[in-house]
């Protein structure tokens, strides 16, 4: 009779989805009282420092003067590492810090936006000052780029803070493994080995320590253009005119227009790439970037004059695919992750607001189009919790693309040295 409890008990575990399995994360860590390593309870901090405890006040104590994020914990009752809402012993501290947290994101956020918003009517004043037109000064890039700031670093920590407290602690036992499912989701990926998510990472470092080079600045496009957007960018009237130079839709998006813009990409490809390679696998990481860029640059051909750069289409069609491939697979992730999601279209469209005279929303538009209808065009619904095996076309469809980005990556190369 036991072991049909046992039996069932792991049937029913890998029914669920691999990151909600008792054995998502490794086996806590052991240790023998004698050689004084032995402990009850601990944690693991986001920064992978481990710390003990000997009861479950202890532990509270520790977690308490913690100045890291809990990553993951244990308790006597499990063999494997859990999440931290796990411990029914530890969610009263888990609140406090995150209540603590939200205040303090709250009072930063506003000092931020002070700070920026002062920055921009400054600005604004100064574009005032020379243009003499209120609806002209309004596009200035300055204004546009400090506005975008602080959108990121004010309003939406802000934001996020506000959300917190308004919602309060958790009142029951289903709010905590709501709480719980979260936390799972997000350790589980953040542990993920994706070497393909990493090597697009690589190309987007290999192509923006090759303009700093050229460009000499942390500004690489200058009044108008740049040298390296002049030789590999997406120059629109050049190539309709010329319509020899295919390439430049290759080139485009491994292309930036300064620091930031590079970093705030390769901090996106980073996190949905990730995602999109832990959950849908890793021949559509390849595909949704390759397919979304061309038609993120087509887009922008058509509808935009100006010069074109950035991986930011390719970006928004890994986000689009997300949206669609999540919806379709609800019981893959948790629903508080998949909101996130469209909290990302709805910042990246007020960025493009923001900066409307300098951001390529056409790109942007058809980027996420194009991942969203990729994902709806390839996967079914489906009620099953596990991930989609890879299919062999897909690998094959993987490795095109895949040199489709090599291609492109020898190109710029060539165009910016050559």
């Amino acid at each position: 009779m036991p072991e049909d409890i046992d039996n069932l008990e792991v049937k029913e575990d890998h029914q669920a989805p691999v990151w909600a399995r008792s054995d998502a994360f490794s086996e806590k860590p052991s240790g023998s009282p004698e050689a004084g390593v032995f402990s009850l309870y601990g944690f693991l901090d986001v920064k992978g420092n481990e710390l003990r405890a000997e009861s479950a006040s202890e532990l509270c104590d520790k977690v308490g003067t913690s100045k890291h994020s809990l990553d993951l914990v244990w308790g006597p009752d499990a063999e494997y590492l859990v999440a931290p809402e796990e411990l029914v012993e530890l969610r009263p501290k888990l609140w406090e810090r995150r209540s603590k947290w939200a205040r303090n994101d709250i009072y930063n956020g506003r000092q931020i936006c002070i700070v920026f918003g002062l920055m921009a009517l400054y600005s604004l004043y100064n574009a005032y000052r020379v243009t003499g037109d209120v609806l002209v000064s309004l596009q200035n890039p300055t204004v546009g780029v400090i506005g975008i700031l602080m959108l990121i670093f004010g309003l939406v920590p802000l934001y996020n803070g506000w959300k917190v407290l308004r919602k309060g602690k958790p009142a029951s036992e289903e709010d905590w493994q709501v709480e719980v499912a979260e936390s799972r989701f997000d350790s589980w990926l953040s542990k993920q080995n994706t070497p393909v998510t990493s090597a697009l990472v690589v190309v987007m470092i290999i192509v923006g320590v090759a303009q700093l080079y050229l460009e000499r600045s942390t500004n690489w496009t200058g009044n108008g253009a740049g040298q390296s957007v002049l030789k590999a960018g997406l120059f629109k009237n050049e190539f309709g005119s010329v319509g020899s130079e295919w390439w430049r839709f290759l080139t485009g998006p491994l292309l930036h227009g300064n620091v930031l813009h590079w970093v705030m990409n390769a901090a996106a490809i980073r996190y949905l790439g990730k995602r999109v390679e832990s959950l849908a696998r890793w021949p559509h990481v390849i595909i949704v970037m390759v397919f979304s860029a061309g038609v993120a640059g087509y887009f922008t051909f058509k509808m935009v004059d100006s010069p074109s750069v950035g991986a930011s289409g390719g970006i928004m069609g890994l986000l689009g695919f997300l949206l669609v491939f999540e919806l379709l697979h609800k019981k893959l992730v948790p629903k508080p992750t998949r909101r996130r999601l469209i909290a990302g279209v709805v910042v990246t469209a007020l960025m493009g607001v923001l900066g409307f005279h300098f951001i390529d929303n056409a790109a942007h538009l058809g980027g996420l189009v194009a991942g969203m209808v990729y994902a709806g065009a390839i996967f079914p619904p489906s009620k099953s919790p596990h991930r989609p095996r890879i299919m062999k076309q897909d690998r094959l469809i993987a490795v095109l693309a895949g040199a489709v980005i090599v291609l492109g990556l020898g190109i710029v190369l060539v165009k910016l040295f050559g």
